[in-house]
């Protein structure tokens, strides 16, 4: 396949270019106390050790991830900036934000189940799409609406729900109105204790496209980087008329289906940035499909497009794949020197693979496997050869849509590939990091609640009582997000973690903590799951990371369980905390 060398080769070359890799991370972040070795004694692959003693409650390094993603289902529990994850706004408008969506999302609940509880038409397209990772929803053909399956839900249980949404919504209006509601959203109320947790007012996107963020750097960082590519805000006029020229001057190096198509189906939607001409109209379609299938699609668009960016740059200035290098292995890309929207132009092949393969390079050592074969298959699959065909199937149609949306003559053809694309999204499969970024509405009423008893407490409670009702649990909730963080990703998982993570300074910033003294020479380790459970449970949790764990503890637990019943005992169990933040590493 022609995108074969963007994938990692199996010889000595590739080995010296990928310690030579993670010897820039490692330079990069300062943490002079840690390795990453590419082959650990008990055969897991990559691993990360100490280079010298590093005493319990240390830093071991902190990281940003090169991409990151808010979880769809997160975000009307947390308003924050799109690229760094930081909480924008106010308390109250934050608030506010969690009480609307909180409301609109058990109403849609309570009418769409109730309706379909009446006969009518099956799920939404979301539902639809979430219904499994196939995204063959109604497969099962139509179903009569007297509690059998009707689109593969359960109408019984569909009403239930229903009925439990309607009644929750009734709780949050018996404590707030929803002219209150908005009135926080639009900054109208203030509370009291609020101004001491001061969050930045939140800038939004150039093209007002709805994502927002926690300043102008911020927002120029992610243009920057990745969001120029995918921004599904309609194009200025003047740099929608230049994309005819451009397109046209490209459409001789490129397939004859892109330029003249998105010329004449784009007018104000169509542009050209870095070389790569945008549709901004398909964009909206592949972020809609994604959305309703696999958000994990948006960030590999993230990979790919951050890939053509910089592999632009370097085309542009003449670099090699060599002296980009350590550039390429940044997570934020610097302002372009060129203009964002011109004609590209011809280079050789030579030039435009080593091009490609220096903005490919932070992700190159990250690869696994593609994601249809990655993925553990549920218990309650019949087939596995159909379930991971389904699964490639998706893939294309998301690529599909990607490829109708950004079109480069120069890369396209090598890096919009389904191989490739299959193995960034297997990427995240296997080397995620779920981070969580702690709400300040929670630091807030542990604020109000840690005040001194009296009568200024109880006139801030009359305020805020009600808010803290109508929320109940939401008023914790995190940002909740998954991001790929280059040497965080190589650490392996033990059931008896040395270091846990945990984004601590108000951002996606992750920074790894040493639980225990860890000795030089001792491998980091972090754990992929809630290791208290007791060791069946925690087997069978990283079943979907595709390997059993041997580490010291599971031994000792495996031991006990045996021993326990060969002499008629009972449960092996035991733990250790659960974890806040915790690596999505999978083998």
């Amino acid at each position: 396949m022609s995108a074969s060398y963007l994938l990692p080769q199996p010889d000595s070359v590739e080995e010296e270019g990928a310690r030579a890799y993670y010897s820039e991370v490692v330079a990069a972040l300062g943490a002079p106390t840690v390795e990453v070795r590419l082959a650990t004694e008990d055969g897991k692959g990559k691993g990360v050790f100490a280079t010298k003693d590093i005493p319990e409650g240390e830093t071991v390094f902190t990281e940003v991830p090169l991409v990151s993603l808010q979880h769809i289902e997160n975000r009307g529990s947390a308003l924050v900036c799109y690229r760094c994850l930081r909480f924008v706004g106010t308390v109250e408008q934050q608030i506010g934000h969690k009480l609307h969506c909180l409301v609109e999302d058990l109403k849609a609940t309570s009418t769409h189940h109730q309706a379909d509880g009446d006969g009518g038409a099956g799920g939404s397209g979301a539902a639809a799409g979430a219904a499994g990772p196939s995204g063959a929803a109604g497969a099962g053909g139509d179903q009569e609406g007297d509690g059998e399956s009707q689109d593969g839900v359960d109408v019984d249980l569909d009403l239930e729900e229903a009925l439990k949404a309607g009644e929750r919504l009734e709780q949050v209006y018996s404590h707030v109105t929803p002219e209150r509601i908005e009135a926080l959203r639009s900054g109208s109320e203030a509370l009291p204790l609020a101004d001491d947790f001061q969050l930045p007012p939140p800038v939004p996107c150039r093209r007002r496209c709805g994502e927002v963020f926690c300043g102008e750097a911020c927002e120029a960082a992610a243009w920057e980087q990745f969001h120029c590519l995918l921004c599904i805000g309609p194009a200025p006029a003047e740099a929608a008329g230049a994309a005819a020229g451009a397109a046209a001057g490209a459409a001789a190096a490129a397939e004859q289906q892109g330029a003249e198509a998105g010329v004449q189906g784009g007018g104000e939607e169509v542009e050209v940035l870095h070389g790569v001409r945008v549709d901004r109209r398909s964009l909206a379609t592949f972020v809609e499909h994604a959305k309703e299938t696999n958000e994990i699609f948006i960030l590999a668009a993230q990979v790919l497009a951050s890939t053509l960016i910089r592999a632009a740059r370097a085309l542009e200035s003449g670099e090699s794949a060599a002296t980009t290098a350590a550039a390429g292995s940044l997570a934020d890309a610097g302002p372009s020197t060129s203009p964002p929207s011109q004609q590209p132009q011809q280079h050789t092949p030579q030039a435009c693979q080593a091009a490609l393969q220096a903005g490919w390079r932070p992700y190159v050592y990250g690869w696994k496997r593609v994601w249809w074969e990655a993925v553990a298959v549920p218990e309650d699959v019949d087939s596995e050869e159909e379930f991971r065909e389904q699964l490639r199937a998706l893939a294309a149609d998301s690529l599909e849509l990607l490829t109708a949306a950004l079109h480069d003559p120069r890369f396209g053809a090598d890096l919009l590939t389904l191989e490739v694309y299959g193995s960034v999204v297997g990427l995240f499969e296997l080397n995620n990091l779920g981070l969580s970024v702690c709400s300040p509405v929670e630091d807030f009423f542990l604020a109000v609640d840690e005040q001194e008893e009296g009568p200024d407490k109880a006139a801030v409670c009359k305020l805020t009582g009600p808010l803290l009702d109508a929320l109940d649990a939401e008023y914790a909730t995190p940002c909740e997000a998954t991001a790929f963080l280059a040497l965080q990703s190589c650490i392996n998982h033990s059931c008896d973690p040395n270091c846990t993570a945990a984004c601590d300074s108000g951002d996606r910033t992750a920074t790894l903590l040493a639980q225990r003294d860890i000795a030089a020479g001792e491998e980091i380790t972090l754990s992929y799951i809630d290791v208290s459970l007791p060791y069946k449970r925690r087997q069978a949790e990283l079943r979907d990371y595709g390997f059993v764990c041997k580490c010291e503890r599971c031994t000792a637990d495996l031991a006990a369980a045996r021993a326990k019943k060969a002499a008629g005992g009972g449960k092996a169990g035991g733990g250790v905390g659960a974890l806040r933040a915790k690596i999505g590493k999978r083998r």
